[in-house]
Order: C-alpha cells, then sequence, then structure tokens
C-alpha cells in the first residue's frame, strides 16, 4: 500500500523524464508527426460521412491502405494525403515553422 506522501509519477512526468534523452526526442518527434497525419485523415473521413470503404471507392485507394494509414502501420505519401484531401474537397498545406525548445534545448512538440 502506498504513502500518502509518496510521489506518484504521472505520464507526463514520465514523459518529460524521458525527453531529456536526445535520441528518445527525436524518436518521439517524429512517431508524433505520423500520430498527427492519422489522427487528422481519420477526422476529416469521419467530419465528411465516410467510411473506409466509400474513401477508397472516390480516392482509388484500396480500402485496406486506408485502413492502415488509419491505423499507423503504413506511411503514405504525400501524393496520397492529397489525394484524399482533394477527394474530401480539402487542399493539402504544408508549413515549416520553427522547432520549439524547452529545458537544456531539447526540442518539444508544439
Amino acid at each position: 500500500m502506498k504513502k500518502e506522501n509518496e510521489l506518484i509519477l504521472t505520464l507526463d512526468d514520465a514523459l518529460q523524464a524521458e525527453m531529456k534523452d536526445p535520441a528518445f526526442a527525436d524518436a518521439w518527434q517524429e512517431s508524433s508527426l505520423e500520430y498527427e497525419i492519422c489522427r487528422m485523415l481519420i477526422r476529416l473521413r469521419t467530419e465528411k460521412g465516410y467510411t473506409q470503404k466509400e474513401l477508397s471507392a472516390i480516392t482509388g485507394i484500396r480500402q485496406s491502405n486506408i485502413s492502415r494509414i488509419e491505423n499507423g502501420t503504413a506511411m503514405p505519401t504525400i501524393k496520397t494525403i492529397n489525394t484524399i484531401a482533394k477527394s474530401l474537397g480539402m487542399r493539402l498545406k504544408l508549413e515549416f515553422v520553427p522547432l520549439e525548445s524547452g529545458p537544456e534545448g531539447q526540442r518539444i512538440l508544439p
């Protein structure tokens, strides 16, 4: 049983500690971009009211590939992301932004 005054490590605390390792921070940054792409595509598809099968029909991209993109097991090319965006009435916009720095100059997510 834990004592009341024992420190409980939160996920945020653990992440902050791990981010001090440059290799971890780089890997986190890279995977967070992939996760964000997946999340954005899922949100766009569902907001437009399409199933993966329906999106497949209008994009020409196999439903199994859309599923892999959305669950993060496949990373789409910019061309594929653009095809999906156009098929859903959207325009793809890429932007470079400066990295933000945390304590000791480590990179952090926006």
